[in-house]
């Protein structure tokens, strides 16, 4: 007896940057995703991405919009653009899959969340490490108490010196320049903050309270964007969870490169080297006082932290799940861009709740804001977003 295929969910780009090509370049390990088509207001960069990728170009946003096989609008424009062409997605019928931040604003973040429940559509956004085999594995661990009762967790979103890096001369694999002048507006925080906070809100649960302090102390990065306004460079935060679980971030674009996440606890600690890398070994360390563990924490002080900031010996936590994808072109990261996207598609296909993702979404922005939006001194806010609990993937 033969089985029909299972229904494939149409989505569409609407933005042809640096990032859709690594989108795109993911779409592959995705079952159940077709792509229909793309859009660019930049009519040479449409074209050249869709000749590049040999897909289809849509006129204009209006037609792809009005494309009855688009069941998911992926918005890959940048953050200015957000908000508006995620209302406009939604207006139209659409279920949206919206690069980080959802908005630039709490409130807009909100509107954007209730129009879609309003409208009975799906709504999600970046990023989606949280469903990664790393945290996965991560989680198990903790819910199977292999550390005893967490107590607090260190996360670091440190890039390097980004200023110093060339970065002038990044390309995406069509060709596209990494967008510097919307990275810098925007600030290393709305950016890349919720690389931490999505996998922690998994790990924890909501966020309660914050208390940060952020900066710009390198506001002439290039002499090409010398006066444009400039979100913070580097950020310094302590989250709040419930059972009093705490958890020091730090995120800067200054900082050598460090995106660890240790979480430690009663009797040993969870380390990810990377979670950048959606297989990044994750590691147990027992506590204790005996020789081995004793010698361990030597050679970690002595030799790894001179070379690998945040790595830690152990043993390996065996990893849930196969990663689909290769060290994606133009960013030379193992990072499943499109595992978002097909887990908004699978709720669409399995009538599963929309509202856990709309949830993530708004609370990775207050969040994510919280640690961002600090004029020149600490400040402390309890954060009002309560998201109900996401299941971890991959």
């Amino acid at each position: 007896m033969t089985h029909p295929k299972p229904k494939s969910t149409g989505i569409a780009f609407i933005g042809c940057g640096f990032v859709a090509d690594l989108y795109l370049q993911t779409l592959p390990a995705q079952r159940g995703l077709c792509l229909t088509g793309v859009y660019d207001r930049d009519p040479a960069r449409l074209e050249t991405f869709a000749l590049h990728h040999g897909v289809h170009a849509y006129p204009d946003r209006a037609a792809l919009l009005a494309d009855p096989d688009v069941e998911i609008v992926v918005n890959l424009t940048n953050p200015a653009s957000h908000a508006e062409v995620t209302r406009a997605a939604l207006e139209a019928g659409k279920a949206v899959y919206s690069e980080k931040p959802l908005d630039t604003s709490l409130d807009g973040a909100r509107a954007l969340a209730e129009q879609a429940r309003k409208a009975g559509l799906g709504l999600a956004a970046a990023p989606c490490n949280h469903l990664s085999e790393a945290v996965h594995a991560l989680t198990a661990a903790l819910r199977a108490q292999r550390i005893g009762r967490p107590l607090l967790a260190h996360a670091e979103m440190d890039d390097g010196m980004i200023p110093g890096l060339r970065y002038e001369t990044w390309r995406s694999a069509s060709g596209a320049p990494w967008p510097a002048r919307d990275e810098f507006a925007c600030g290393c925080v709305m950016e890349h903050a919720g690389y931490q906070i999505a996998p922690l809100v998994t790990l924890f649960g909501p966020v309660r309270r914050v208390t940060a302090l952020a900066g710009l102390r390198l506001p002439d990065k290039t002499p090409g964007l010398s006066g444009e306004p400039q979100g913070p460079d580097l950020s310094f935060g302590v989250l709040e969870f419930d059972e009093g679980i705490m958890a020091r971030l730090s995120c800067s674009i200054l900082a050598p490169m460090n995106r660890s996440l240790r979480v430690v606890g009663e009797h040993g600690v969870l380390s990810v080297s990377d979670v950048w890398e959606y297989d990044s070994p994750v590691r147990l360390t027992r506590t204790g006082a005996a020789f081995g563990q004793r010698l361990r924490r030597k050679v970690e002080q002595r030799v790894l932290s001179r070379w690998a900031p945040g790595a830690m010996l152990g043993q390996r936590v065996t990893a849930i799940g196969r990663l689909g994808v290769g060290r994606l072109r133009g960013s030379g990261h193992r990072m499943d861009f499109g595992r978002g996207v097909a887990a908004l598609a699978h709720a669409l296909r399995s009538g599963a709740p929309m509202g856990p993702m709309r949830d993530l979404a708004v609370h990775v922005t207050e969040v994510t804001l919280a640690l961002q939006d600090t004029p020149g001194r600490p400040q402390v806010r309890r954060i009002t977003s309560d998201p109900r609990p996401l299941p971890p993937g991959p």
